[in-house]
């Protein structure tokens, strides 16, 4: 008998009250009818999420104009990225209390397929980055229509940690930039330099340091914002005054009117022109869809990981296709008006809800603040000392690297003796270790490789590596008693311990009448396993003598009824499944069956056996059992079985197949 079993909990129905024509609905009918729209809209809420929303918005703002350094295009490309991408997502995404806006990760992709070109400037290629990031979105909202958002169960943890190392190594390395005199193609010497490494670290210890400090001030003022306001007021009242000087944006890469609004990428003004035709050739168009997957990858891992963060600090449960949905539609606008797109921000994110935000009002506050900066108060930005942004983005490094993988890793290679002595206690496999350290590294060693290619490659290694050991675990227990023999198998099923099983059957010394068990925990995985079946009955049958696979769960006879055609040398059984108590019976899906073991059965507990299409009254609690003949039931017992089980709490379909019950 094939069996499948579905639960669906009772449903409240809430009535919306009906209003009499002409009357205007009362206060408490509107309480009841938009409560859930305005629940936990409080002022203390409103306050605490406008508050974090400006904080996070001039921490955002900095970074995200390091993000464009760093990806090798100019500051606007960036920061209207991040006030597009950043209201989307916090508006319309799955996720409340999360942060998006323009994200290391993506500037760590697109810095791979823009050369640099001195810090500030769009690096050659820049105009193929707009179609990569609209074709990402597409890819996004592919991803969320198809529900492959719950494939990030398949990053295993040493991914992540390689992954988060990965992402501050190639962050750390890029803030080195602004420090290079990239005409002499040296360090920047004198005076300069001096003052550029004085600003970088003060702006790293106020950026660290004040937060810890036991004064309120701190805690409600970024930090972030304090380091900048410091450095403007280092290099224009102090470094300045003693005749020297540091580069600003404004030296970079200015701010002005003409970039402080969104345009079209293909629309060409004074100030913003790009290479349109070069989007159409082979080059340019393999390009784009390269970097196109690659940003989605990326994004996607990014988005899920961020989001799992945040819902362990609210306990509440997100919707992962809904935030792919939206970081898709809001990266197809982004590339459309000429921004680099983004994702969400875990750092950022953290901070938010370590502070107590937890809906969707804050992050859209952060994204609105930064759109009334960059459209409104861009003069300002062009003060910023670079320095001053490479020393925040260094601590933003310091924070994102996982420094508890080092020990981790020393741990995983040293012997006992010495893992006693250094107590190191925090040992694990070796294999997981190599893993964080390949994707580590291959996220900005050798050439040609991100970090897309770094989680690819480690996700590789660990499905390998669980496929071994888990072929380990297959046992055979061999058993003879009068001539039959029998091969008790326990474990996995699939193509590393389908080849150990094949090895252990021997046609030529088993006796004629061998039977293969499948023990509880074992079920085919795949064709292999399938293939090895067929394999060992045919060479049974041409020695003439009979093999029968005894036991298989409902989940292993599934895949061998669909490739019959393959397994036609297979004789095997499915695993008994015993009722001891029948409670209601709901017909339609063909006719009773006339005899038989389920014939009696029906007939104990007073089901006629006539072909009767009458409906038994089944109560809520209890069990609905669908009866069909082999036919119908084959045919569509999911869809069946989906509509029964809107009637009663559990479902068990009934089919009589050939042979018996």
């Amino acid at each position: 008998s094939s069996t499948d079993l579905a639960h669906k909990a009772p449903r409240n129905i809430h009535k919306i009250p009906q209003l009499k024509p002409g009357r205007s609905p009362r206060p408490a009918t509107l309480r009841k009818m938009f409560g859930k729209l305005t629940e936990g809209m409080s002022t203390e809420y409103v306050i605490r999420e406008v508050l974090l929303g400006i904080t996070i918005c001039f921490a955002q703002i900095p970074e995200s104009v390091a993000f464009a350094f760093m990806a090798n295009i100019k500051p606007p490309i960036a920061l209207h990225a991040a006030w597009i991408v950043g209201f989307i997502c916090s508006a319309f995404g799955g996720r409340p209390g999360m942060v998006n806006g323009a994200t290391g990760a993506f500037a760590a992709i697109v810095g791979t397929f823009i050369p640099p070109a001195g810090t500030g400037n769009n690096g050659e290629g820049v105009e193929l980055l707009f179609p990569s990031v609209m074709l990402a979105g597409l890819l996004m909202v592919l991803v969320s229509v198809t529900k492959l958002s719950r494939f990030i169960t398949l990053l295993p943890s040493p991914v992540m940690l390689g992954f988060c190392n990965g992402l501050a190594i190639v962050i750390g390395l890029s803030q080195l930039h602004p420090f290079e005199d990239h005409e002499a193609h040296h360090w920047k010497e004198g005076s300069e330099m001096m003052w550029m490494l004085i600003i970088c670290f003060t702006a790293m210890i106020i950026m660290e340091c004040l937060p810890k400090l036991p004064f309120r001030i701190f805690k409600v003022i970024p930090s972030s914002l304090l380091a900048i306001i410091s450095a403007i007021v280092l290099e224009f009242a102090v470094v300045r005054n003693v005749g020297s000087r540091t580069a600003t944006i404004r030296d970079v890469s200015e701010f002005t009117l003409d970039t402080a609004f969104p345009i079209p990428f293909f629309i060409s003004t004074e100030a913003v022109s790009y290479d349109l035709p070069s989007i159409l050739t082979a080059n340019g168009i393999s390009k784009i869809v390269i970097q196109g997957i690659f940003l989605c990858l990326v994004g996607s891992i990014e988005s899920l990981m961020t989001a799992e963060v945040v819902e362990s600090f609210t306990k509440e449960p997100g919707d992962g296709n809904r935030t792919v949905l939206a970081m898709g539609g809001a990266n197809l606008l982004s590339g459309f008006l000429g921004g680099m797109g983004g994702n969400a921000m875990i750092g950022l994110s953290t901070v938010n809800c370590l502070n107590g935000g937890k809906g969707r009002l804050g992050p859209c506050v952060t994204a609105l603040g930064i759109m009334a900066c960059v459209m409104g108060a861009y003069p300002l930005l062009n003060f910023i000392p670079v320095a001053a942004l490479a020393g925040i983005m260094l601590v933003v490094v310091f924070h994102t690297f996982k420094w508890f993988t080092i020990p981790m890793i020393l741990a995983a290679f040293l012997p006992r003796s010495l893992r006693n002595k250094l107590s190191l206690q925090r040992k694990v496999p070796r294999i997981d270790a190599i893993v964080i350290i390949i994707v580590t590294i291959l996220c900005k060693w050798p050439a040609g490789t991100n970090i897309a290619v770094a989680v690819g490659v480690g996700v590789a290694i660990c499905s390998m590596s669980y496929a071994w050991n888990s072929a380990d675990t297959f046992e055979v227990i061999v058993s003879e008693e009068d001539g039959m023999k029998t091969y008790f198998i326990h474990g996995p099923f699939f193509f590393t311990s389908a080849n150990r099983f094949l090895k252990m059957l021997n046609a030529d010394t088993d006796p004629d009448q061998v039977e293969v068990v499948f023990s509880e925990a074992t079920s085919l995985f795949d064709y292999s396993a399938m293939q090895a079946m067929n394999k060992i009955s045919a060479e049974y049958k041409s020695k003439g003598k009979q093999i029968l696979f005894k036991s298989l769960c409902s989940k292993s006879t599934k895949l061998l009824m669909k490739a019959q055609h393959l397994m036609s040398e297979t004789e095997y059984t499915e695993r008994d499944m015993e009722v001891t108590d029948l409670k209601g019976v709901e017909y339609g899906l063909g006719d009773l069956p006339q005899g038989g073991e389920l014939g009696d059965a029906l007939e104990k507990f007073g089901v006629p056996r006539s072909g009767s299409k009458q409906s038994t009254m089944v109560n809520h609690d209890d069990l609905t059992v669908v009866v069909g003949n082999e036919v119908d039931c084959l045919k569509a017992p999911t869809k069946s079985v989906s509509r029964m089980a809107k009637k009663s709490p559990g479902c068990i379909m009934v089919c009589p197949c050939t042979g018996g019950v």
